[in-house]
């Protein structure tokens, strides 16, 4: 939470205006910005970090780095949870040390990343966890933290969470007490609840991540209404089926259901103004491109505004291509010199997805369901759709 609040990035077209207390940013034109402020919607910034960028010799049809980069820091995890889509639970060889891990770090510092995310497995699982957040904050990073609320201590672990001042730290609740038992283990829903509402009053700002089964997807007010009070911001999110989602299809939901969910949570968002809610895929197409005045390649957020590290040190345009289709490797960042920019620059098989995920948009772009019963563009869900035929994409009616 510390730290300016707006950080300044040069683009080609202009910048990148981040808000490190939303965990949102804008594209600005040059004529939006000057050597003290920044006007964006009528409001003149003009406290901000300037984070300046060599404009010679970059690319003008994608970002000059990702804005964020998901960190799988391990898929070690003390849960086993159903529906989980890397198959978290020992952890695997080849995982990357404090001292690799610091060293990614400083190259995407010097890339000019602005958002680190970490994930897992569960990071709290790894022994040098807390120092290796605490040294991504100090880079002066955007920095937060998912994770299951389950720990071995309880009081110690939401101290150490605490204490780092994150930006955001999001945990899991699948829906009430019996379905998220369910998915994640008898009694996770109470520990879950007790460090979300310890955080909370620790002063971190909270999110909330809900996977939506047939079995969480009819509870949703009894969620907001629980969780609620806690956090400043809900997502949901329907089950990818990929990991050890993938022995459990019938827990899916179908376009319909999607349909009937969305309805309910437009009258809960009516009813709890002060919460944020991320729902049809919102947390997608607000960091998606879409075609605009910048020039920029268009798509999902994967390949254009955010990459994956995995926690043995390979890059994935998102989270769900690892465990969709291995053929989506871009390489290993200890192999580039710990840097992004070779590949978000020249890798062909991040190029061919970035093709991939424009011609989705466009075919999109031209369906009467788009905006109306269809939220949009999912590029993890097609390949699942393309892997798998059978499950389909429950965000497409066709």
């Amino acid at each position: 939470m510390g730290g300016e609040r707006y950080i300044l990035r040069d683009e080609t077209f202009g910048g990148v205006l981040y808000d490190r207390r939303l965990l949102k940013y804008d594209f600005l034109h040059r004529d939006q910005i000057s050597a003290t402020s920044i006007f964006l919607n009528g409001q003149k910034i003009e406290s901000f970090k300037h984070w300046q960028t060599e404009m010679k010799c970059l690319r003008t049809d994608i970002l000059y780095s990702p804005i964020r980069i998901y960190i799988e820091r391990t898929r070690k995890c003390n849960l086993r949870c159903d529906t989980c889509f890397n198959s978290s639970g020992t952890e695997p060889e080849g995982e990357l040390t404090t001292d690799e891990l610091k060293k990614c770090f400083d190259g995407m510092r010097k890339d000019n990343v602005l958002d680190l995310r970490f994930s897992g497995g569960e990071i709290t699982t790894k022994p040098n966890w807390h120092e290796e957040v605490d040294y991504a904050k100090n880079l002066g990073f955007a920095v937060s933290v998912n994770t299951n609320g389950v720990y071995q201590n309880p009081d110690k672990t939401v101290d150490q969470l605490a204490s780092l001042r994150l930006d955001q730290i999001t945990i899991s609740i699948d829906g009430n007490q019996e379905n998220h038992d369910k998915n994640r283990g008898r009694g996770t829903h109470a520990k879950a609840m007790e460090a979300l509402k310890e955080l909370k009053r620790k002063g971190t700002p909270m999110r909330t991540n809900t996977v939506l089964t047939t079995l969480s997807i009819d509870d949703p007010e009894a969620t907001v209404q629980e969780v609620g009070p806690y956090v400043e911001e809900m997502a949901f999110f329907h089950m990818r089926v990929t990991g050890r989602a993938e022995g459990i299809p019938e827990r899916r939901v179908d376009f319909f259901s999607l349909l009937e969910f969305y309805k309910r949570m437009e009258v809960l968002e009516k009813r709890y103004p002060n919460i944020r809610f991320f729902y049809k895929e919102r947390a997608i197409r607000n960091t998606s491109i879409m075609p605009n005045e910048y020039r920029l390649k268009v798509g999902s957020p994967d390949g254009l505004t955010r990459l994956n590290l995995n926690s043995d040190g390979s890059l994935w345009a998102g989270g769900y291509t690892a465990y969709i289709d291995p053929n989506l490797r871009l390489g290993n960042i200890k192999d580039e010199n710990y840097s992004l920019r070779q590949i978000w620059n020249n890798s062909p098989i991040l190029e061919s997805y970035r093709d991939f995920g424009q011609q989705l948009v466009e075919r999109c772009l031209s369906c009467a369901e788009l905006d109306m019963r269809c939220p949009g563009v999912n590029v993890e869900m097609e390949l699942i759709r393309k892997k798998l035929p059978q499950i389909g994409n429950p965000n497409c009616i066709y």
